[in-house]
């Protein structure tokens, strides 16, 4: 049973918005034995972060690359199958309300482009859309792999002031199984894609160790029957979130 848990060696890419929610889990991910690598633009943080893991035993990289720049992903891509041979997971932080704001388009998401027709500023999802048809294909090769988008809820907040948690959580809902059935449709049941959501209106009661062992599970062995699903860390925040009264008194 252990085995299933077991998270030993796995190479974890983590992109995106890298916030105090995917530090933690980078961090706990590496102490129990996952090779993390770390994609970010900002060279100082980023080496900063993994010399800390390193100096608590864990093994770990850091790779700098515009988030936009699709040549310089690929050709991170390219360096790490090179140092590692694969790729199992990508966790992706999403820094920003990713809105399905997509207009009449037959394509699926893995074929969009830009500039394909939306009601769209919306980079956030843009690069999520692009990390994930790059660090996708190397998992196709290997004819598995397993896809996180993590999203900060009090965060999200902060930058978007008129949303809320049921409105974030149908964006999220949204896209993770418009991805998760993409995939299955395209290739296969071996490719999963899920989504950890964290926090509630009250930022005070967010600890991101809490969401260590959530996303220990979605990226072993013992989440491969699970996809296109939203893991709430919330401490029960979405059962009231329609009701403003009980809301307002669980907050």
């Amino acid at each position: 049973m252990n085995a299933l848990f077991d998270v030993k060696d796995k190479v974890v890419i983590l992109s995106g918005h890298q916030g105090r929610m995917g530090v933690s889990l980078a961090d706990c991910l590496v102490q129990e034995g996952a090779i993390v690598l770390l994609l970010g633009s900002c060279p100082e943080e980023g080496r900063a972060l993994v010399e800390a893991m390193i100096l608590k035993g864990g093994e770990a990289a850091f790779f700098e690359v515009d988030p936009s720049d699709a040549f310089g992903l690929l050709q991170v891509q390219e360096d790490i199958m090179l140092e590692y041979g694969r790729i199992d997971a990508l966790v992706y932080e999403l820094e920003g309300l990713p809105t399905m704001t997509m207009e009449s388009c037959s394509c699926g998401l893995l074929d969009v482009t830009p500039p394909t027709p939306r009601q769209s500023t919306n980079n956030w999802l843009e690069n999520a859309l692009l990390a994930i048809r790059t660090f996708l294909k190397p998992m196709l090769r290997q004819q598995e792999g397993s896809i996180v988008f993590l999203l900060d809820y009090p965060q999200t907040r902060r930058r978007v002031s008129e949303c809320t948690h049921t409105q974030v959580l149908r964006d999220v809902t949204v896209l993770t199984k418009a991805l998760a059935g993409e995939l299955v449709h395209r290739f296969g049941s071996t490719y999963r894609v899920n989504a950890l959501m964290a926090g509630n209106d009250n930022p005070v009661q967010f600890n991101p160790e809490n969401l260590q062992g959530t996303l220990h599970f979605l990226i072993s062995e013992a989440s491969l029957a699970l996809t296109g699903n939203i893991v709430l860390v919330d401490e029960g925040f979405h059962i009231f979130a329609d009701n403003p009264t009980l809301t307002s008194e669980f907050v």
